[in-house]
């Protein structure tokens, strides 16, 4: 018996490249003589469904996302184009992309962006999100989303109302119309435009893209938390302080500025300004303050002041200026200021203030003053495996994170 070539197997009645429905069943209609006028019926039921069911993951991460939720509720009512937010990207296949994303998000964003099923497609909601807008050139901030995922539709605005994100969800059903008839063109764009604005890496769709790009984000986005350490305390750290109970004192209400310079030695008092304390009596100020009624701590920073040459030449120095106060009627604020020269730790305040536990740790992250004392002293806000103090006055402005920015 003679043996011939198989059949080729009939092509998806659609765009080559478009999103194709694909099943067994499927499959068996279009290679069954007769059948393939069902199958493209069929086909265009699948794509009119996909189309007007368009279920929405929510990325949103800042001001563009009180928006979004705006375009849920019943003034836009998105439900009505069958449009509904889905909290689990396996169950979606838009997603939109609602204010600014940092290099600490984006392998997450990547992350769920694969989990999502195809045909997918992808929605920037804001100038955060399609340029990185006001923090385009800033260290923590990609310079679009379109650098790490293809996107579909830009929806423009600082932030953009809820009607400008249904106009964009009704163009998005225009493209997939289009696309899945065959007859989606994409515009044509205007090269200086694109060299004006193009962000500092390569967007996805860019055919100069480094192919290795995609695949260190991917890389990243695979292993999005293993550079976070877990929520164990770093070896070696002390054992985390006991607060303490500190007796109130009955005593009537003394004014801040004779305080410290009755008990604590301070002579200068600027006006207008907080006093400066030595470092050895830090502790014991913010202890003696608690027992006078000082229950909250209300902010601990630290400024960073390089190096000066010339004429007005002077060392690199820190500043640590800490807040505490009343609460109640009457409130009142009492400040103060500590030295620091580079590398000096200060003591920690955290068995005084509970809250000082997260704010001396997001000023040793940012400007690398370290807290002796501290029970976890490691990074709150920038990953694990950062490099440098994004809050030092030494520190490039638009320091480059690579495959991110």
């Amino acid at each position: 018996m003679a043996v011939t070539d198989p059949p080729e197997r009939r092509a998806l009645p659609v765009l080559a490249g478009a999103p194709a429905f694909d099943a067994p069943l499927y499959r068996t209609l279009l290679s069954a003589p007769g059948l393939s006028v069902l199958a493209g019926a069929l086909d265009e039921l699948l794509a009119w469904g996909s189309r007007n069911a368009l279920w929405v993951f929510p990325m949103a991460t800042s001001c563009c996302g009180i928006e979004l939720m705006a375009a849920a509720a019943s003034r836009v009512d998105l439900d009505r184009m069958g449009t509904i937010v889905r909290a689990t990207p396996r169950q979606a296949d838009v997603m939109v992309v609602a204010g600014t994303i940092t290099v600490k998000m984006a392998p997450r964003v990547k992350a769920l962006w694969e989990q999502m099923p195809e045909p997918r497609w992808c929605i920037a909601m804001g100038s955060c999100a399609i340029s990185g807008d006001f923090y385009r050139n800033l260290y923590s901030v990609i310079p679009g989303i379109d650098t790490v995922i293809p996107v579909d539709v830009y929806v423009p605005g600082c932030p953009p109302n809820p009607e400008a994100l249904m106009h964009g969800l009704l163009r998005l059903q225009e493209k997939i119309k289009a696309t899945r008839a065959g007859t989606f063109a994409a515009p044509e764009l205007n090269p200086a435009l694109l060299t004006t604005t193009r962000p500092s890496i390569a967007r996805v769709v860019d055919a100069d893209r480094d192919p290795t790009q995609s695949d260190q984000q991917t890389a990243s986005a695979d292993h999005a938390t293993a550079s976070d350490k877990t929520d164990a305390r770093p070896e070696g750290s002390p054992e985390p302080a006991a607060y303490e109970a500190v007796a109130p004192d009955a005593s009537p209400a003394r004014d801040f500025a004779d305080l410290v310079r009755d008990e604590f030695g301070v002579t200068d008092i600027p006006a207008g300004m907080a006093p400066l304390v030595e470092t050895a009596k830090h502790v014991a100020l913010a202890r003696r303050l608690r027992a006078l009624g000082y229950k909250q701590l209300v902010y601990v920073v630290v400024s960073h002041y390089a190096a000066k040459t010339g004429a007005r030449a002077a060392p690199e120095r820190f500043e640590l200026a800490c807040a505490v106060r009343t609460v109640g009627e009457g409130s009142r604020v009492a400040a103060w200021r500590l030295a620091l020269e580079p590398g000096e730790a200060v003591p920690t305040l955290v068995g005084v203030y509970a809250g000082a536990d997260w704010q001396e740790r997001e000023q040793y992250d940012l400007t690398g003053v370290r807290f002796a004392g501290h029970p976890d002293l490691r990074r709150i806000m920038m990953p694990e495996d950062w490099v440098g103090h994004p809050l030092r006055k030494d520190y490039a402005a638009d320091t480059a994170c690579p495959p991110w920015r």
